[in-house]
């Protein structure tokens, strides 16, 4: 883990012929988002939504291309939401947007706006108050009316990447996925992430890593998104930790290549039971996602690594677990599961991320109890280990 390693441009375009069917990089690099007014001038839009974060779209640096922006077309600024998306701030951005009836929706910011942004496509011919029975329905949202662009300026939730969006009603959360939710173009602009927290880029980056190793074995992994999973850690490790001190360039880029390359990959397998516990973290004790999902993964590292073939899910074949899992090692540079599960929690002091779930909240094994209940099943059932409630309890309260 020690250095970053780069990939250029061209390595991008090779790599995503391999590709799952996410949308193309149109532009990346350093300043790529200068070029975001060019591309939507060429696309013929005349009205734009623009779904932003509060305060990151300046911070960021991405504001720099709204002035040439509002030069081709009429521009709506709308941030007028929260982190975790939320189905009253999805209502509220429905109603701006058959206002001003957008040919194109631009998606800048983390995980929240782009999820936000792709959100707001599918649903906005649903009236008001058939909201909440298309989100809960779970049916596929496979077309759109407008075109959609999507920049993100953190490195980590790989949400441009993916086709499927979280949205909650009240604690319930719910995976929306369908092909309407990609993307026409994805914009890559390593600089975008470098002026967030310290914090920010640990618990974003910590995330890829975390849906990267979780890619790897999960039980919908096909060779494909392993082979996304692979690029995404061989970039997101060595990179890490210089990425959170001082976000210098060669860093930055490999973040921001890997954790598109995670978001890749989990397009396709999905995640499995360290981010089907995270939601419950992050809403129950307020902590940052990927902070939340790495809460629970060094566990997660030693059982998957110490598990029998009697232990796995059935239709999972155990040499194949046992090759991917041994892969995660090699990666991480560990001898086996708890060692694994040692060097991983490292990791996480190294960037500055505790690592502790009484900390972070969850202090008495009620409190944890109550986590593993709640947990996500589509996730935990994408998980290559069947656990019982009492059993995820039991992993769950061995965490310091």
């Amino acid at each position: 883990m020690n250095g970053p390693t780069t990939v250029p441009a061209e390595a991008i375009k090779r790599r995503d012929r391999r590709g799952s069917g996410a949308a193309p990089i149109v532009a990346y690099g350093a300043d790529a988002v200068l070029r975001l007014p060019g591309l939507v001038a060429a696309s013929g839009a005349r009205r734009i939504m623009l779904v932003c974060g509060r305060s990151s779209f300046a911070a960021s640096g991405a504001e720099a291309m709204l002035p040439a922006l509002e030069q081709c077309a009429a521009v709506h600024r709308w941030s007028d939401f929260a982190a975790n998306t939320d189905s009253a701030d999805l209502r509220t951005g429905l109603a701006v947007m058959r206002e001003i009836d957008p040919d194109l929706v631009l998606g800048i910011g983390g995980g929240s706006a782009m999820d936000m942004a792709k959100l707001l496509c599918v649903y906005r011919d649903v009236p008001g108050d058939g909201l909440t029975e298309a989100i809960t329905s779970g049916r596929k949202t496979e077309s759109r009316r407008n075109r959609l662009m999507l920049v993100p300026t953190t490195s980590g939730s790989g949400s441009e990447a993916t086709h499927f969006a979280v949205v909650y009603i009240g604690d319930a959360k719910y995976s929306i996925a369908g092909a309407g939710m990609r993307p026409n173009a994805i914009v890559l602009d390593p600089k975008l992430s470098t002026s967030s927290s310290p914090y920010q880029r640990a618990t974003s980056g910590i995330d890829a890593v975390c849906q990267a190793i979780e890619s790897m074995w999960a039980t919908g992994a096909t060779d494909r998104s392993r082979f996304f999973a692979r690029i995404a850690l061989r970039l997101l490790l060595p990179a890490i930790e210089r990425f959170v001190h001082e976000p210098e360039p060669a860093a930055a880029r490999a973040m921001c290549i890997g954790s598109h390359f995670a978001g890749r990959a989990i397009d396709i397998s999905r995640t499995t039971a360290a981010h089907a516990l995270s939601y419950g973290i992050t809403k129950t004790y307020g902590v940052s996602h990927g902070h939340a999902a790495a809460l629970t993964l060094g566990g997660f590292l030693a059982a998957h690594a110490d598990a029998t073939a009697a232990e796995l899910r059935d239709g999972v074949d155990p040499a194949v677990h046992a090759a991917a899992v041994g892969e995660v090692l090699a990666a991480l540079d560990a001898a086996d599961g708890q060692n694994a599960r040692r060097r991983f929690t490292a990791l996480m002091r190294r960037i500055g991320l505790d690592p502790s779930l009484t900390a972070a909240g969850a202090s008495t094994q009620q409190a944890r109890a109550a986590l593993a209940v709640t947990v996500n099943t589509e996730r935990l059932g994408n998980n290559p280990v069947a656990f019982t409630a009492d059993e995820l309890a039991g992993l769950v309260n061995e965490i310091e």
